[in-house]
């Protein structure tokens, strides 16, 4: 390994939460704020001494004010607090990057919440509901291939019995009394990450809006009319 390099490993590495890097505007910090933190943390990750702000304008190219401004933004969202810590007997100012780091934990936790949730499996009760008002909308009893379709749409697709129903009150719409019509709706709104009953009311109501909408009217050109007839044009 040449001279350079060795140089280079001297220099020492910086570690990041991959967390962190994933999730980082999800908790309100920006690409400036975070490459300033990044720029500033060396071995620490909570409690941070106040850089040199001369420093940090040559490293980063951002004005004095900039860097004023961005470590305030991130005080007013309470991604930071400013504190002191002992330094070889000293008390110095420091940045405490503790209130990121919990914001950042409490993402997780929902995270985890929400993918519960969704591992939840069907209720019995939930599941037979489900049942009797497609057998209900169809005025007829299923069939056991039937029956075992929707109970793939919840086992096997993770559809809920929520966006099933609204599928079933789709196809009674469109007097369209099948699975395959329902299958169809279902697929379509999972191409489209339709996952709960309201981003399929806000769908609806965007596709209602641009069927609504008056075609736009032709504002180029005048285009001549060419008689291929022959016949005379009539001009009343």
């Amino acid at each position: 390994m040449d001279n350079y390099a060795l140089k280079l490993l001297n220099q020492g590495q910086t570690t990041v939460n991959n967390y962190l890097l994933q999730n980082y505007h999800q908790i309100g910090v920006s690409n400036e704020a975070l490459l300033v933190y990044l720029l500033i943390k060396g071995n620490h990750d909570l409690i941070v001494p106040m850089p040199e702000i001369g420093d940090l304008q040559q490293q980063t190219g951002f004005s004095e004010q900039k860097l004023f401004n961005l470590f305030h933004q991130m005080i007013e969202k309470k991604l930071a607090a400013i504190t002191q810590i002992d330094v070889e007997g000293q008390k110095v100012d420091a940045y405490d990057f503790s209130q990121m780091y919990e914001k950042l934990g409490l993402l997780k936790s929902q995270e985890q919440d929400t993918q519960q949730q969704d591992d939840k499996p069907i209720g019995v009760n939930q599941r037979q509901a489900v049942f009797e008002s497609i057998e209900k909308e169809f005025g007829r009893t299923l069939s056991p291939i039937e029956m075992e379709t929707i109970s793939q749409w919840l086992d096997i697709d993770h559809y809920t019995p929520e966006i099933i129903q609204m599928a079933l009150k789709e196809a009674v719409l469109s007097q369209v009394y099948n699975l395959k019509y329902m299958d169809r709706i279902l697929s379509n709104w999972e191409k489209k990450n339709l996952k709960s009953s309201q981003q399929v009311e806000a769908y609806r109501r965007k596709r209602k809006a641009s069927e609504s909408e008056p075609p736009a009217r032709y504002s180029g050109p005048k285009i001549p009319f060419i008689n291929l007839s022959g016949k005379p044009e009539d001009n009343q």
